[in-house]
């Protein structure tokens, strides 16, 4: 008697992890972004060898997203039978004099590149000629394989405490063969019957215990009304709440941690509260100087926040919700600036808004896969907000890569159609690192904004 062969089943993709596959437009690629820079030089070879000794800690990277026919199911992992990790390593010179602006020019236009669907989606960029003998390396990840925290994970596999630290040779394995057509579709098949009978025991299981289930239904209500409630406001529309382009332009600073810890003694809330409090007031100044009016002016950022439990601190993949958070553009001072956003963050917290926006997108899980990646590709979420704000904790402590020291790391957060403008923040090593990514035609100025955070910062430092 024969035995049935059911077809072998890869690691699917979550509807949250997709969906950045789904939303990804010509001109919003939907990669996230990281600049190192090192204190002296490093070699193309030997980046190349380092990263090669990581690749089995880091198995995801030697994986292609292969897509489900007719979008049966969401696409799974695959190992890549022709993977070759040349393909992602790069070597750019910078153009003279090799300064800031020379490197967040370079950053800009290989940023501005989509990564290649038929190989693992991620690159590396080793930049030469940087100022004072420096270095810097940019690595672009697309959404689909991490979040921001999962990318501070990937810096702790590939970043080393010990300057002195050496690699040792890798394991290596045999990439099994791509699935074929029918293979994919019996995978799609099989995953979809297998989530349904999940979905029936979960049915089943509130069936017995009808008191748990309605405080879970009553919860799901409340927050997802929330979440609703702040996504159906109507907020005002600002030179980069348009349709974007092809082009980008970047803006890097620091803030020093100390300032930061100074004004949390002082002042009073956490270092998120601080953070939205700088951006505002960049915000603020960079509008003022445009000539619009700021008076009674609220914007809204769109901000995420990691789901992420201590059991999946080195999961790939993307577990976050978001909160949409009213951001304190009237005031003139930051120190009112600073209690009008503490006010709104703890409001926030108490209505759960990010527990709803979480159940609503776990609610696609329960969705058929074709009816999720219909949505996703026709999906708009320019009115969503007015711009992207992400504040990711990095490591406290100094870096090293190939045993040269990293002096400094910025991240990038990708832009959307209607969202031309995104800041992201990332803690490394005693200061704070701020990554400004925009449209270069919806904010051609990027850097007044940099400026004007920068100004913000010092002006609450000194209770202004």
């Amino acid at each position: 008697m024969s035995s049935v062969k059911f077809p072998r089943l890869a690691p699917r993709m979550s509807s949250r992890d997709a969906g950045f596959l789904y939303l990804e437009r010509k001109n919003a690629l939907l990669h996230i972004g990281c600049v190192a820079v090192l204190d002296g030089p490093l070699s193309l070879d030997g980046l190349c060898r380092h990263v090669e000794a990581r690749l089995p800690s880091l198995h995801r990277y030697t994986q292609r997203a292969v897509s489900v026919p007719l979008s049966l199911g969401h696409p799974t992992w695959e190992d890549d039978p022709r993977f070759d990790l040349r393909n992602h390593m790069h070597r750019w010179a910078l153009p003279d004099p090799g300064g800031q602006h020379e490197l967040m020019g370079m950053v800009a236009r290989l940023l501005e590149q989509p990564l290649d669907r038929d190989r693992p989606l991620w690159e590396m960029h080793l930049l030469e000629g940087l100022d004072g003998g420096r270095t810097a390396l940019f690595q672009k990840v697309h959404h689909c394989m991490i979040d921001g925290l999962a990318g501070a994970q990937l810096l702790e596999h590939l970043l080393d405490t010990d300057p002195s630290a050496r690699d040792l040779p890798p394991a290596r394995s045999q990439a099994t063969a791509m699935p074929g057509f029918g293979e994919r579709v019996g995978r799609a098949m099989l995953d979809t019957f297998l989530g349904r009978a999940r979905a029936a025991f979960r049915l089943a299981d509130a069936a017995w215990k009808p008191a748990k289930a309605r405080e879970a239904v009553g919860r799901l209500r409340d927050a997802a009304w929330s979440a609703i409630r702040l996504a159906s406001a109507d907020i005002p529309a600002m030179p980069w709440n348009a349709s974007i382009g092809a082009r980008r332009i970047l803006y890097f600073t620091r803030l020093p941690m100390e300032g930061i810890r100074s004004i949390r003694l002082l002042r009073g809330g956490t270092v998120n509260d601080v953070v939205l409090t700088v951006l505002a007031g960049g915000l603020h100044r960079y509008l003022r100087s445009a000539g619009v009016r700021t008076r009674g002016l609220e914007l809204t950022a769109l901000v995420p926040v990691s789901l992420r439990s201590a059991s999946e601190a080195n999961a790939l993949g993307n577990r976050v919700s978001a909160m949409l958070v009213p951001l304190a553009i009237d005031p003139n001072h930051e120190v009112p600036r600073l209690a009008a956003t503490r006010a709104v963050t703890e409001k926030l917290k108490k209505d759960g808004s990010w527990a709803g926006i979480d159940a609503l997108l776990g609610a696609l899980d329960e969705l058929p896969a074709p009816l999720v990646a219909a949505f996703g590709r026709s999906m708009r979420l320019g009115r969503l907000a007015n711009l992207v704000a992400t504040n990711v904790p990095g490591p406290r402590e100094s870096r090293y890569l190939c045993r040269v020291h990293v002096d400094g790391l910025y991240p990038i957060v990708p832009i959307i159609d209607g969202i031309g403008l995104g800041i992201a923040v990332f803690s490394y090593d005693g200061a704070l690192h701020v990554g400004l990514n925009a449209d270069s035609e919806l904010v051609p100025d990027v850097e007044k904004l940099g400026q004007g955070i920068e100004e913000a910062f010092c002006d609450l430092l000194s209770g202004s």
